[in-house]
Formats: structure tokens, sequence, C-alpha cells
């Protein structure tokens, strides 16, 4: 049983949002040819050895179902110049083909779209999925990795905006 909250759920919002995080761009394909394509910000390493990550995306997400059904998933972790990508794939009313129309990629392994312009890239197939409140934790075994060596930051995401990784200091 769970116990009643003594807090709204803007305030718990407020408070998650002073934890700076990383922005990246997630695109998936299904056997059908079905793609997605989103930003998320709840991304983290899980395990070395298997090479494995994790996402988080909320059930209502109209990426939802091309995700818990995708062969492929790429995740993209984006540069501090990619603010237009992050904004374009965080778009709802949108098809997955639609946000990446106008955005440089390619196709990678088994068809997933791969951005062409991120400084790096995982890749791989869709493991777990497990549910948790109203999001969905995906579980990626890696199986593809690409690092383009630069020296802009990555993209990140602190109080509600896009910042630089330096300027996502306290107040």
């Amino acid at each position: 049983m769970t116990a009643e909250p003594l807090f709204d759920s803007t305030q718990f919002r407020q408070v998650c949002g002073h934890f700076p995080t990383g922005v990246t761009a997630v695109t998936a394909v299904t056997a059908q040819g079905n793609v997605a394509a989103l930003t998320v910000n709840s991304f983290t390493s899980v395990s070395l050895r298997p090479a494995k990550v994790l996402f988080c995306v909320t059930s209502s997400s109209s990426s939802f179902a091309t995700l818990v059904a995708a062969e492929r998933i790429a995740i993209h972790i984006l540069s501090r110049d990619q603010e237009d990508v992050a904004r374009r794939f965080a778009t709802s009313g949108l098809t997955g083909t639609e946000k990446l129309a106008g955005v440089s990629w390619a196709p990678g392994p088994d068809g997933v779209p791969v951005l062409t312009g991120t400084p790096a890239i995982l890749a791989g197939r869709r493991d777990h999925v497990i549910t948790s409140g109203d999001h969905v934790i995906i579980l990626l075994d890696v199986d593809h990795v690409h690092l383009k060596p630069t020296n802009v930051p990555a993209l990140s995401f602190y109080r509600g905006q896009f910042v630089n990784p330096s300027s996502a200091a306290p107040d």
C-alpha cells in the first residue's frame, strides 16, 4: 500500500528539477518499420558487463507503443548546440517520422535512425520494460557505441530549462 504524499505533483516536479540532468534524443524502430523519436533526460548507465543502460518514459507518451515494441533503440547524447533537436523531439503531436524530418540522420544497426551530429551514441536491443507508476523503465542491451571527440559540452536540463553545464549551479 502506498501512503498519500504530503505534497502535490507540482512541488515534487520543482524539487526534482533542482537536479541537473543530461539531455538525450532517443530513436527506435520496430520490425514493422514504425519509428519513434523523443527527448529523454532520465537516462543512466546500468552495467559495464554486459553493457546496459536505461531510460524512463511516461506511459502516456505518443512514442510509448513504438518503444516497447522496438527491435532497436538508439540513445544520442546531445551537445550544448543541439537544443533545437531536443526541442523538436519533445514536440507533442508529431510522429517519429515527422520529428526526424529536417534532422540529419542515417539508418543504423537494423535500421534504427542514428543522428549524425551527436557526440555520442549507444544503440542496442530492448531488454526489460519495467512499469513503475506512470512511467516505464526501458533497459537496453548495448551492442553499438560511437564517440565523436568534441570539446562542446553536453546539453543539460535544470529547473525547467536547457542550460550550459556550468550554469547549472545554485542561485
